[in-house]
């Protein structure tokens, strides 16, 4: 992390995207404006460099419909594009339920908003306006909430995420500096009041930085920090994608089976990360589940324990063991264009009025006696894809019951090993 003078922070930004541009497949990239000065700052320094380059940038602003002034606010975004002869586009989300972290759920709100959008427009990237001060900040947040190497390990300069590149140009710099860069220019930008509202750990973390400062734990030593964890956490994923290959198998019903036997020879690291992971790709979570709760279902597994974590059912013998989806948390659906439990794909050429998608279950695991004899797991059959209406079978392509419909486990064993390497 370096200083950089308003005069110099074009500069800087220009050899940063020299480095981007190897990653970036096209010329066609977004941007994720929110009107804070971190991103308005990169609004105007993408926009100077596209025009340099010929590259075409499209921004998209999100209205969390949280507080009052935040319609004005995507709409100045707006306008400030129009100037620029920027297309914007105002995205809203107005879904908070008013349960569990309210900035953790706008976070992956706005994520999932912006890059539905970029898909839609076939961008070849998004950049957004992360700043040193945010990775120091999310690595106090971590650091308290007792993070191990993958947590302390910060955000990464870019990433691949749901078929999109995500980059941080502005990673290594200073929030002071990018408001210094836009005073000189004389450019506004909008401060968001819950930026000071101390229920929220971020605020906490950015409002204690004076402090730590002081005893020299600056926003640079932790940055610098957050980097070497950084590049010892890309070293276990890789021996973990290495390991994880010659002691795991995907089946074609979407469950993992695990070989015990090799599986306790590792060290203890490379045992969590692994389980981690199946447990994270089987349930569709995009978190791991709580430390302790993975350290007690580790015990049951390695004790030939059957029990359920995280939406996932352990089967286990204490020498190999299957992961399953558990049956209970599979949802009933009528909606046939979306992936049935973020996992499969089906498709018929008939009507589907008044039918649903749901697991088999019992009811379903009753109309084929001769089941045990495909040597595939109960649990696996019971989550597998039916074709329900009401209480009538239509379909059961997993177990042989086609009747016109295709089904396709769109997380194969490919995305399987492949997630496991997430920088």
């Amino acid at each position: 992390m370096t200083n950089i003078s308003s005069q110099n922070l074009s500069k800087y930004f220009n050899e940063k995207m020299k480095i981007f541009e190897t990653e970036i497949s096209g010329d066609k990239i977004g941007l994720s404006v929110s009107g804070g000065g971190d991103s308005i700052a990169l609004l105007y320094l993408m926009h100077k460099w596209a025009n340099k380059n010929k590259k075409k940038i499209f921004v998209a602003t999100v209205d969390h419909c949280l507080r009052e002034e935040s319609a004005n606010e995507v709409k100045a975004v707006k306008n400030i594009c129009i100037k620029l002869n920027i297309e914007c586009e105002i995205l809203k989300w107005n879904n908070w339920n008013e349960n569990g972290n309210l900035q953790d759920a706008a976070r992956l709100a706005r994520s999932e908003l912006i890059g539905n959008w970029a898909l839609s427009l076939d961008l070849n990237a998004v950049a957004t306006g992360h700043t040193s001060d945010d990775q120091a900040e999310t690595f106090l947040m971590r650091l308290a909430r007792g993070s191990g190497v993958d947590g302390l390990s910060g955000m990464a300069t870019s990433i691949y995420k749901n078929g999109m590149l995500w980059f941080r140009p502005l990673l290594e710099c200073r929030r002071e500096d990018l408001r210094d860069f836009l005073i000189t220019n004389k450019v506004s930008w909008f401060d968001d009041p819950s930026n000071q509202n101390m229920r929220f750990d971020r605020v906490r973390m950015r409002k204690a930085q004076d402090l730590l400062d002081s005893i020299g734990l600056t926003t640079s030593c932790l940055t610098e920090t957050a980097n070497r964890m950084s590049v010892a956490r890309n070293a276990l994923e890789l021996l973990t994608e290495e390991k994880i290959k010659n002691i795991t198998e995907v089946t074609k019903m979407g469950t993992v089976k695990l070989d015990l036997e090799l599986f306790k020879l590792l060290p203890a690291e490379l045992q969590n990360r692994i389980y981690s992971h199946i447990l994270k790709w089987i349930s569709g979570s995009i978190y791991r589940p709580r430390f302790r709760s993975l350290l007690e279902s580790l015990k049951n597994l390695l004790k030939g324990k059957a029990h359920t974590i995280s939406g996932c059912h352990v089967i286990t013998n204490g020498t190999s063991a299957e992961i399953c989806r558990e049956v209970s948390k599979i949802t009933l659906s009528n909606n046939f264009s979306d992936e049935f439990d973020g996992r499969w794909i089906l498709h018929s050429e008939m009507s589907k009025d008044q039918l649903n998608i749901g697991p088999l279950g019992e009811k379903g695991l009753g109309q084929f006696p001769e089941w045990r004899q495909l040597n595939i797991s109960r649990i696996s059959i019971l989550g597998s894809p039916a074709i329900w209406k009401d209480d009538f079978l239509i379909a059961a392509p997993m177990m042989g019951m086609d009747n016109g419909w295709r089904c396709v486990l769109k997380k194969d064993s490919q995305n399987f090993y492949s997630t496991i390497v997430t920088h």
